[in-house]
């Protein structure tokens, strides 16, 4: 009788890897990384405009329009910096110049998201609108065109790259300097991207913007105000992180957009002065569920620098404590290691559903904390970047340190289990 064959799991993580390490997934990372410290920047003065000091606020209220400036040119315009970041990236790993590859997206990202529109000065004066003539709309320019500037970057990246592989280039002689020859060589490339994506939003009369939304809109339901939204992702980041894939990698392109368009929502109602409307944002995650990593390891840390019997284990722990303070965990997840360990998949996976159901009933059912409404830091020790994100809200620290207990209390038990095991091969090497 023919043996039932086993689950391939060398396969499945050799799957995974080459998922994780495309070079496209890749470069989306690390071009929605760009706009960190432009979001960061912009949550200080959005920061300053929600202290919940009435003697602050009324002092800043006839300055508010103006700190809410520097707000409107880093959230308000992420997709372009995404965009340049994205095919920045992109165009380095195929060794194309980065600048002139950078440009011409961003050029290609307007033709097909902006619209401009006409406003005579008649019109004007009914508005009461302090501009006529041609303006351009702002509301794709933030995280609402975010999906366009990934397609849009990649695909003139891949016209540059094909077109200089072809040889479908102007060549200029030896001596020209470096930067024309660059200009040059971009030129026919860029009037190819340039004239498809006109042709598209204008010839077909193609709203690219609304059209990837409308692809993407089944998935906006696991990025909203709800349950799902707070169990699906974490599953989808940590299941992937027990084989040794970085988890974010999978979610960036798929979330991020949406987590993003939630904040930027916030923060525009914030200098408004209206109700905030959203919790679900990558802030929720960062500051409620993600202590010390992925898989909310700091309790983990914690556990096995105080509590170790095992001198591996203590070891670990006093190692990787300080780093999990600051929100790092890969000497933790593959020192111990975590990854394809049977010991902690489970916790690894369970605590941060639990921390994730705990934030959602105190945030988004019973309303004991604020919302988030800015970007802090993602090295800062939890309770205070809890806090900054939430508008300084004190209970923000205090939920973020039960759900510190939450996850160590999950952990613990198989800790327990696992400094069992490593004492007792201790204690047979010795005896050897």
């Amino acid at each position: 009788m023919e043996t039932s064959k086993k689950f391939d799991f060398t396969k499945l993580v050799e799957i995974m890897g080459n998922i994780a390490n495309n070079r496209y997934l890749t470069a989306v990372r690390n071009g929605m990384s760009v706009i960190i410290p432009v979001t960061i920047i912009g949550s200080i003065f959005i920061i300053l405009l929600n202290l919940p000091i009435d003697a602050w606020k009324d002092f800043i209220a006839p300055y508010a329009d103006k700190l809410a400036i520097p707000m409107r040119f880093t959230m308000d315009f992420m997709s372009v910096y995404v965009c340049i970041g994205i095919a920045s990236s992109l165009s380095d790993d195929y060794k194309l110049d980065k600048v002139s590859t950078s440009v011409l997206s961003v050029l290609a990202f307007l033709i097909a998201t902006i619209t401009p529109v006409t406003i005579d000065a008649q019109v004007a004066e009914k508005a009461k609108l302090s501009v006529s003539g041609v303006v351009l709309p702002m509301g794709n320019f933030g995280a609402g065109g975010l999906f366009t500037a990934i397609l849009v970057s990649i695909f003139t990246v891949e016209v540059v790259r094909l077109c200089i592989h072809k040889n479908w280039v102007i060549h200029l002689p030896h001596g020209v300097p470096q930067s024309v020859i660059h200009s040059f060589t971009a030129l026919i490339p860029g009037a190819i991207v340039i004239i498809t994506t006109w042709i598209i939003k204008a010839g077909f009369n193609l709203d690219i913007n609304r059209f990837l939304q409308w692809v993407f809109s089944p998935i906006s339901y696991f990025a909203g105000d709800n349950i799902l939204s707070v169990i699906v992702p974490i599953l989808l980041i940590t299941i992937v992180w027990i084989f040794g894939i970085h988890g974010m990698i999978i979610a960036t392109p798929i979330l991020y957009p949406f987590w993003y368009e939630n904040l930027n929502a916030n923060m525009n109602a914030v200098a408004a002065g209206t109700t905030v409307p959203h919790f679900m944002t990558e802030q929720f995650f960062q500051w409620f569920v993600w202590i010390g990593g992925a898989g909310a390891t700091l309790s983990l840390a914690f556990l096995m620098a105080f509590f170790s019997k095992s001198q591996f284990c203590k070891q670990m722990g006093k190692f990787t404590l300080v780093p999990g303070i600051f929100n790092i965990n890969e000497p933790l997840i593959f020192g111990v290691p975590i990854v394809m360990n049977p010991f902690f998949a489970i916790p690894f996976i369970l605590a941060p559903i639990a921390m994730g159901i705990v934030t959602y009933i105190s945030m988004g059912v019973l309303h004991l904390v604020s919302f988030p409404t800015a970007i802090a830091p993602w090295t800062l020790p939890a309770p205070i970047g809890a806090m900054m994100a939430t508008g300084l809200d004190w209970r923000a620290a205090v939920l973020s340190i039960v759900n510190i207990i939450i996850s160590g209390l999950i952990y613990l038990p198989f800790f327990k289990a696992f400094d069992r095991s490593m004492l007792q091969k201790e204690l047979e090497d010795i005896n050897e």
